[in-house]
């Protein structure tokens, strides 16, 4: 599973030297009385970025809310939420999941359509302190109940229409129904004693090789992926980031906390647009 794609577009008329060349001719140049067989001075996999060491991927998104609060963070469709209202919403999620037990390394199920309560949960999940398990619902019933019992995940959040998902020992945490208790939870930052080094996720393989395996993965490598990717690229807050991937896919990481965490525009995919090249365009 490869967290660290880089991929550069260029267009037709564009006559800048590819990197990889480019980093060739600087080598040469700096080194130009060394032979051939000599390894350049600079490396091709100088990558190092300087990122917060001991900071968690939700309380990054944290101090994005207090720079741009009224800054619109996500949207699907007609539907839209600034980063504070994102913020507010994934905090009562948070103080609710608490209540229930998650605390750090606690791995909570996440069996969710493509939905602005997709993204909420992801964040409520994270600032109560727990990691999530992403279950995608077109998945095989066999494939889900596996990976939630290997996972032992304590509990599942999911929506009634999925909630046939067989739950074993699982706390069933629907969004819609359990809306009204949710809803009433506290708006403020939930507070809990996870690091950098406590996991942010569990994604499990494909199992083409047998049975999946679930990937342990701390917040401390997702915000060095991230910040190599802003220093790379450079998100700002006019850019838009469209959501296309199945949260079940290493990818969907960098897509979604990539603009959350810089100010940036988050657009999901509807259900179904991720596969149709017409509403794509």
């Amino acid at each position: 599973m490869n967290m660290y794609q880089k991929s550069t577009v260029r267009g037709a008329n564009d006559d800048q030297v590819p990197p990889t060349q480019q980093r060739i001719l600087e080598g040469i140049v700096a080194n130009s009385t060394a032979s051939v067989g000599q390894p350049l001075q600079r490396p091709f996999d100088d990558t190092q970025v300087e990122y917060p060491q001991d900071a968690c991927i939700h309380s990054l998104f944290e101090a994005q809310v207090e720079r741009s609060p009224d800054a619109v963070a996500v949207v699907l469709e007609e539907e839209h939420l600034t980063y504070r209202e994102l913020n507010s919403r994934a905090n009562q999620l948070a103080h609710h999941l608490q209540a229930l037990g998650v605390k750090a390394e606690t791995l909570v199920g996440l069996c969710v359509e493509r939905s602005i309560e997709m993204i909420v949960s992801m964040l409520g999940i994270l600032k109560a302190g727990g990691a999530y398990v992403p279950l995608d619902p077109g998945y095989p019933e066999e494939r889900l109940k596996f990976m939630l019992s290997d996972s032992q995940a304590s509990v599942l959040v999911t929506q009634k229409k999925l909630a046939s998902l067989p739950a074993g020992e699982a706390l069933l945490v629907c969004l819609d129904t359990d809306s009204p208790v949710i809803s009433q939870q506290s708006q403020e930052n939930a507070v809990s004693d996870v690091t950098a080094d406590n996991l942010i996720y569990v994604i499990y393989t494909s199992g083409s090789t047998g049975q999946p395996k679930g990937v342990m993965i701390p917040h401390r490598g997702i915000c060095n992926q991230l910040y190599w990717r802003q220093t790379t690229f450079g998100l700002s807050p006019i850019d838009k980031v469209l959501q296309t991937i199945s949260l079940s896919f290493d990818p969907s990481v960098w897509q979604i906390f990539w603009p959350l965490l810089f100010g940036a525009q988050l657009i999901l995919a509807r259900l179904g647009g991720h596969q149709d090249t017409a509403y794509l365009v």
